[in-house]
């Protein structure tokens, strides 16, 4: 099901039984109650930057409690986890880490008898199908279930939600995720550099190579490499190295456009000596100049502030006539995701609704768009809020959104040509290259 213009819609989860829809329904509507209790023990406690209340915490591979009470007896409850960054995901995918979800689903879930591709969280894209967390209560109107935490979830303060499908009762917490302290490894003879391809820096812009230098390893090991973003979470080479005679390996890497900006670690440890090394990178955002006559505005909500699960949409003019436009977004951690590229009309305008649901970052978003002969580009800018502490539960005849976000779902292509397919894909969405060292994203 796909959202019309002009409408907040909200994307599908997983299928209940006809009797636990029915129960849904009847209660969506009203105010939410309250009186449901949540516990959440964890192996440690810290303060939640939100609130500043001393709260649960845990580490990355690391477990959680998470016991309710207090909901109505054999009673379906939906449970949502709202990262620090304001993403909303079921505790379906963050518990499965995914070496790769764009190109490689890992599991899949049956909806309505169809079939649907299910991924964790990669690290970088994290654009897996929503599908909701629904468990019944006992007939005392308790749950309890251990969740993991697992290394792709970033530093910070999470809200925990639990809602009540029948008794719309609602309940949360809050559980903080902390750095933890390890023993200074072992570097042995160890070194390890990573710089610039080009200028041989510790630093450099998206879309640079780097080149990834070891030495001072074993002959002939083995070597593992894992790369920790600026918010904590860590996402593994695609493969691993093999030293030389003499210990030392040299690897080249590539940060894309999707991957945000920030210090960043590279970690390399010899699985046979057990030396083990960490380099520091900065990845600085490549920023774009408007240049040209061309116009974008954000026409739709008339403020430019939506909340998760509304379509935006956004107005063109003073293009070229019928050239490509290439378009996309700048996410509030300065990632960029890419969009299909739309045409102008005879008289150089376009527009395109875009939908921005939960699985995207709360904030500040820059919307591009590029002519591909006129060279003209132009920026706005648009604010995401909160669209609510629990992942959508899909109606009678929806299914789950299990396309990627943000989401091209109308445009002036669709109506001149009777199609929403892509048009062409922008210059930063390139194919995987064939490179056995090519990243993974």
């Amino acid at each position: 099901m796909r959202p019309q213009r002009g409408t907040t819609l909200v994307a599908g989860g997983l299928i209940i039984a006809l009797t636990t829809i029915f129960g849904l329904f009847a209660y969506r509507t009203s105010a939410i109650n309250v009186g449901a209790v949540m516990y959440v023990q964890g192996s440690t406690t810290g303060v939640c930057p939100q609130t500043g209340v001393t709260v649960p915490a845990g580490y990355q591979g690391s477990n959680f409690s998470l016991e309710l009470q207090q909901f109505w007896p054999n009673e379906p409850v939906s449970i949502s986890f709202t990262f620090p960054d304001g993403r909303v995901l079921s505790p379906v995918v963050t518990s499965i880490s995914d070496d790769n979800s764009i190109q490689n689903p890992v599991m899949s879930f049956m909806y309505n008898g169809v079939e649907i591709p299910i991924n964790g969280l990669d690290g970088v894209i994290d654009m897996p199908a929503n599908f909701p967390w629904i468990s019944d209560t006992t007939v005392g109107g308790d749950y309890h279930y251990p969740f993991s935490v697992t290394n792709k979830w970033p530093y910070g303060c999470y809200g925990f939600m639990a809602h009540g499908l029948w008794s719309n009762r609602q309940t949360g917490a809050h559980f903080v995720i902390l750095p933890k302290v390890e023993p200074t490894p072992n570097p042995g003879q160890a070194s390890l550099i990573i710089e610039d391809n080009t200028t041989g820096d510790p630093s450099s812009l998206q879309g640079a190579y780097v080149n990834i230098f070891g030495r001072g390893f074993v002959a002939n090991e083995l070597i593992s490499i894992w790369i920790t973003a600026p918010d904590g979470v860590v996402f593994s080479f695609p493969y691993q190295p093999v030293t030389s005679n003499i210990g030392s390996f040299a690897v080249p890497f590539q940060f894309n456009a999707n991957h945000p900006t920030g210090s960043y670690g590279f970690t390399a440890l010899g699985n046979s000596s057990g030396y083990q090394v960490i380099a520091r990178f900065h990845l600085g955002p490549r920023t774009s100049q408007q240049t040209g006559w061309s116009q974008l505005r954000v026409a739709y909500p008339a403020a430019r502030n939506g909340a998760q699960g509304t379509l935006f949409e956004v107005q063109g003019k003073r293009f070229n006539p019928y050239e490509r436009v290439d378009i996309w977004m700048t996410l509030p951690d300065n990632s960029v995701r890419g969009l299909p590229s739309q045409y102008a009309d005879a008289n150089g305008e376009f527009f395109a609704d875009i939908y921005l649901d939960e699985r995207l970052p709360i904030g500040e978003y820059d919307f591009t768009a590029k002519g591909a002969s006129s060279g003209n580009l132009t920026i706005a800018t648009f604010n995401l809020t909160t669209g609510g502490p629990t992942v959508p539960v899909p109606g009678p005849g929806e299914t789950v959104n299990a396309t990627p976000a943000p989401e091209v779902i109308y445009s002036n292509d669709a109506l001149e040509t009777g199609t929403d397919e892509t048009l062409g894909p922008p210059p930063d969405q390139t194919d995987p290259l064939p490179d056995p060292a090519a990243p993974i994203f």
